[in-house]
């Protein structure tokens, strides 16, 4: 276990790389908010990660963190993507209330009520999608539910149809086959030399 003293040999990495980038921030005279930086160590499941001493960036402490967020990713240190599937289906659980009383309320009609799914929920839960594509498959099946959910919502059919024809009559894929024509959309417009290092990021639903 690393200590104050003798610091891990990527701890100490990663100072050397703070110092430089000091000297390059000064030079180009660019800001950084460091209390808004964390410092966060990946590693496979079964390793034991060790708490560090935090690294310092113009003499303010960077602190390590377990669940640092992202450009509106929840990354965690097993990279199993946990932690940002459970906030996005919080969120989603909420704007869905919301939405059901939307739709009660105004009689907006099925088309109406399936934009909306569109525009306020689907955004928010696939935001990211190409990245947390890997996740596991019990977190796709709970996004599908979300959705199933949403789609009943919009269209207030009884209980007996199921949910692929609800689907096809709509004309709304699975989220899973939602996941996997954006990441292919992704993988397209990325140029040759990026694709073989995005597909080392996790399996691919395919």
């Amino acid at each position: 276990m690393a200590t104050s003293c003798q610091p891990a040999p990527f701890v100490k990495h990663l100072e050397t790389y703070l110092s430089d980038l000091e000297r390059w921030l000064r030079v180009w005279r660019i800001a950084i908010n460091v209390s808004k930086s964390s410092a966060v160590l990946f590693a496979k499941a079964g390793r034991r990660i060790p708490k560090h001493r935090p690294v310092h960036l113009f003499g303010e402490p960077i602190h390590w963190c377990d669940t640092p967020r992202y450009l509106g990713v929840t990354l965690d240190t097993r990279l199993t993507w946990s932690a940002h599937m459970d906030q996005v289906r919080k969120k989603g659980v909420q704007r869905l209330g919301v939405l059901g009383l939307l739709l009660n309320r105004s009689g907006l009609s099925i088309r109406n009520g399936v934009l909306l799914y569109k525009q306020i929920i689907r955004p928010m839960v696939d935001c990211g999608c190409p990245v947390w594509s890997s996740a596991a498959r019990s977190h796709l099946r709970k996004r599908q539910v979300l959705q199933s959910q949403c789609l009943r919502i919009a269209t207030i059919v009884p209980w007996y149809p199921g949910n692929k024809q609800i689907h096809d009559d709509l004309g709304v894929p699975f989220f899973a086959d939602h996941v996997i024509f954006l990441a292919e959309r992704l993988d397209s417009r990325l140029a040759d030399v990026w694709k073989p290092l995005v597909k080392q990021l996790g399996r691919y639903l395919r």
